[in-house]
């Protein structure tokens, strides 16, 4: 979940540095599953669903923090 002390709050999909081999999925927002865009800016309170074949938990963390 994307909080306020996230480095990504704010930041447009577009500008999110992820894990080689990973892509977002769905950001879901006030419980809702949105398609992502890459002019969409992520708020605290967003959940973003990854799908990746090589990166670790960790890996998605460091992207996030």
């Amino acid at each position: 979940m994307i909080t306020t002390r996230s480095r990504t709050a704010g930041a447009p999909l577009s500008d999110l540095v992820l894990p080689s081999g990973t892509v977002i999925a769905t950001v879901v927002r006030d419980g809702q599953p949105t398609a992502p865009e890459p002019d969409m800016r992520l708020r605290p309170g967003d959940e973003v669903l990854l799908v990746s074949h090589r990166a670790t938990e960790q890996d998605v963390q460091s992207a996030f923090q």
